[in-house]
């Protein structure tokens, strides 16, 4: 399945008409774009639309995750009984800090569901 990415205009040139898989390979062109943007600046405001397709992804590859809201402004995605996400803090320390990327992130949900299931 694929999403339109809402964007903003840092990344309407590199995206334009782009349809991103809800996968790990959507993540890697969002860390790309992340990497290649330039200052830290011109990526202010992107959290939410970041973290929301981070959320994207999760659901619709993790069987049985799912959409919560515990705090407004927040969500969370509920990937076991004992885990949830929050992708916008994911989506604010990626952009901040650098790492981990996405695609690490989501390596380390699966990860987590594995070990889990142990």
């Amino acid at each position: 399945m694929y999403t339109r990415f809402p964007y903003p205009a840092l990344f309407r040139s590199r995206l334009q008409g782009l349809a991103l898989p809800r996968s790990r390979d959507g993540l890697v062109v969002i860390d790309s774009l992340i990497e290649n943007s330039g200052p830290k600046r011109d990526l202010q405001g992107l959290d939410a639309a970041i973290g929301m397709f981070y959320g994207d992804v999760l659901t619709h590859t993790i069987p049985g995750s799912h959409w919560e809201v515990v705090e407004e402004g927040f969500p969370e995605v509920r990937i076991s009984s004992k885990t949830s996400i929050s992708v916008i803090h994911v989506a604010q320390r990626r952009l901040d800090v650098g790492v981990p990327t996405l695609a690490m992130n989501y390596d380390h949900a699966l990860d987590v569901i594995g070990q889990e299931r142990l």
